[in-house]
């Protein structure tokens, strides 16, 4: 395999990218000899740095801090992601109720690892000099470009040694750095172990006895030395923020790249929130090479004022307020998902399975499917409506409706069913395949389109689509809450019939066919695989998924401000749209069934989120004419971003 020419790829894998332009490809400055001496043809494998001078932590206070990266290569922005992020570690620090330190007082002989050949309590010698990495992202992308996860296997292996007592759900103890020391045509690996806090031991190192070939190297070598530019480190800040939802909550903060955040000294191009344990948190990520100066910023905000005056366009509206649809929709919901005998023994055997989960497990394995927690509880909910106010979405729901209303611009609501709710019978044995299990979340459903709101109903579609699956390729992604193609073109179908039907649609200008659809794929780790135990996450390798990209022309299509259309919601909205290959997602989808330009508003944190931004698209939304309002059904549910009123 030729790495070089492949290397692109490795990004689309972790839906950083497309592609990038690699440069700065080798590092300068003097070495020690014993580093020198274990390069090859290869170029160095470490920069002449100290562990910490990768990035630096600038603290602005208890909950927000900024990491500044020196050289945007992938290494060093994803290590100052992963390295002691307080939006990953929170809540970790307290010990499990089940915790019985039957092995605290253990000699480092004595130490249960035996993927080590080497355990020591400082840091080796043999990585002085060499830059250290996060695992977890290095470990994906060397299995994109050679189709190994050995290194993973390993790793995870390490993290989910449990001291004897496997009852316990959270990892005793995290790789917090990874080295890779050159040695011939070889690369040995050693690792920085971090015990959690509670179980009262030092941190230690050790080399694995794995040892890895020279192609290795080579992604190894690229991954620490090729920079990016200011465009591709958003991609990758847009991709982390999407990938740690499900277990972070987090999302990315509407911001100027390069831009003043909280005071002049903080420029960063990302800023990322996360809500992992119901406090939110911020960490930013800047880059020296990416800051505007106060000139800059000025004729920014100057140039921004100027283009948003004179680039959107408004247009006369009048409200479709042909109810049709919506009754028929409402009269088709009744009694099609009753409770009975059936529901309820599906509702008792899925909580006795959540039951018997640890607390702290959030997704499982069975059926040749990876579960998540979240989507099971919003399968046994109570009454939806019936919740506190700030976890009620009805009263949220009619409010939006009544404030586009109130400009002439149509709301439909459309609600992703859940992949637990399509595939029931495989997450519960026993579940007829026909059955309707999401009797709360239905109900719902009927209770908005009786308030008089719009909503699509996607989920006969969704089930209809499943019969076309070809294992191991299903309308939703085997290891990740999303859907895949099957499943999502059969929702865009569906979206795009009922948006031609609106009065209006046929003195929009539409041009159905102007846009070009092209066949593609993607490499997608799912964002189950994190929730797991650590001893299973290496046996669920980036899916292969098959896409759709669409062009304007030769360009790949993007929706801008005098779209028509506004497609808001969760990552629903985002996956295959922002991240992985673009511009193939529900708005691109639709863009091109309906021929009208659709702008895409995606929040990473939650459905419930996003309702804030379009309050501040003022000037974008006098364009506008419908807001299609797409979420996953389960934030319907004890959401953790809470409904609060606009």
């Amino acid at each position: 395999m030729n790495t070089r020419y492949a290397f692109p790829l490795l990004f689309s894998a972790v839906g950083i990218a497309a592609a990038l332009t690699f440069i700065s490809c080798a590092s300068s400055g003097s070495v020690p000899p014993a580093v020198e001496a274990a390069r090859s043809e290869f170029g160095p494998i470490g920069a002449d740095v100290t562990p910490e001078s990768v990035f630096e932590i600038k603290v602005v206070d208890a909950d927000r801090q900024v990491r500044v990266v020196n050289k945007p290569t992938l290494a060093a922005l994803d290590f100052a992601a992963y390295s002691s992020n307080p939006i990953r570690l929170a809540g970790k620090d307290e010990s499990p109720e089940n915790y019985k330190g039957s092995m605290e007082g253990a000699n480092i002989a004595d130490y249960p690892f035996p993927m080590f050949d080497t355990i020591l309590a400082y840091m080796p010698q043999a990585v002085a000099g060499v830059t250290p990495i996060a695992w977890e992202p290095f470990s994906k992308i060397l299995y994109a470009q050679t189709g190994t996860d050995s290194l993973a296997s390993v790793l995870n292996s390490v993290e989910a040694v449990k001291w004897g007592e496997p009852e316990v759900f959270r990892a005793f103890q995290s790789v917090t750095r990874l080295w890779g020391v050159k040695k011939e045509n070889a690369v040995e690996w050693w690792v920085e172990v971090l015990p959690a806090s509670w179980t009262k031991r030092q941190v230690f190192y050790g080399k694995l006895k794995l040892v890895s070939g020279g192609e290795t190297a080579e992604v190894l070598n690229y991954y620490l030395t090729a920079e990016m530019n200011s465009e591709d480190a958003m991609n990758w800040a847009r991709t982390l923020s999407s990938y740690w939802y499900p277990t972070l909550n987090t999302d990315l903060e509407p911001h100027v790249p390069g831009d003043v955040w909280l005071d002049k000294n903080n420029r960063p191009f990302a800023v990322m929130r996360g809500n992992p344990m119901g406090k939110p948190m911020w960490v930013a990520f800047e880059v020296p090479a990416f800051r505007m100066t106060d000139e800059d910023i000025y004729a920014q905000r100057k140039a921004d004022s100027l283009l948003a005056a004179g680039e959107v366009v408004p247009v006369d509206r009048t409200l479709d307020t042909n109810s049709a649809s919506r009754l028929a929709t409402l009269e088709s919901m009744e009694n099609s998902c009753p409770a009975n005998a059936e529901t309820a023994k599906f509702q008792k055997a899925l909580k006795a399975k959540l039951d018997k989960l640890p607390k702290e497990q959030n997704a499982w394995s069975d059926n040749g499917m990876l579960w998540f927690r979240r989507n099971a509880n919003y399968l046994v909910a109570e009454k939806i409506s019936a919740q506190d106010s700030l976890h009620n979405p009805l009263p949220r729901m009619i409010e939006l409706k009544q404030h586009l209303d109130s400009l002439n611009i149509q709301l439909l609501v459309v609600p992703v069913p859940v992949k637990e709710e399509i595939y029931a019978d495989k997450m519960i044995a026993g579940t007829p395949e026909d059955l309707c299990v999401s009797v709360s979340g239905r109900e719902f459903m009927r209770e908005m389109l009786a308030a008089g709101i719009d909503v699509l109903d996607l989920y006969p579609a969704l089930k209809a689509a499943r019969s076309g699956d070809e294992p191991p390729h299903y309308s939703y992604q085997r290891y990740d809450t999303h859907w895949a193609l099957p499943g999502m073109l059969a929702a865009m179908e569906l979206l795009a019939a009922r948006v031609t039907q609106y009065s209006w649609y046929a003195e929009s200008g539409a041009r159905p066919g102007s846009l070009v659809m092209k066949d593609t794929v993607v490499l997608r780790e799912g964002d189950l695989v994190a929730h797991l135990p650590d001893a299973e996450k290496s046996k669920y390798p980036a899916d292969t998924l098959a896409g759709m990209k669409i062009y304007k022309g030769d360009k790949a299509y993007k929706g801008d401000k005098n779209a028509p259309i506004l497609l808001m919601g969760d990552s629903f909205t985002g996956v295959f749209e922002s991240v992985d290959q673009k511009s193939g997602g529900p708005g691109s989808l639709l863009a091109y069934a309906v021929g009208l330009d659709v702008q895409v508003a995606t929040s990473w944190g939650g459905g419930p989120g996003v309702r804030s931004r379009m309050m501040k698209m003022t000037k974008d939304m006098q364009s506008k004419r419908l807001v299609i309002y797409m979420m996953t059904a389960r934030d319907f549910w004890q959401s953790p971003m809470e409904w609060d009123k606009l």
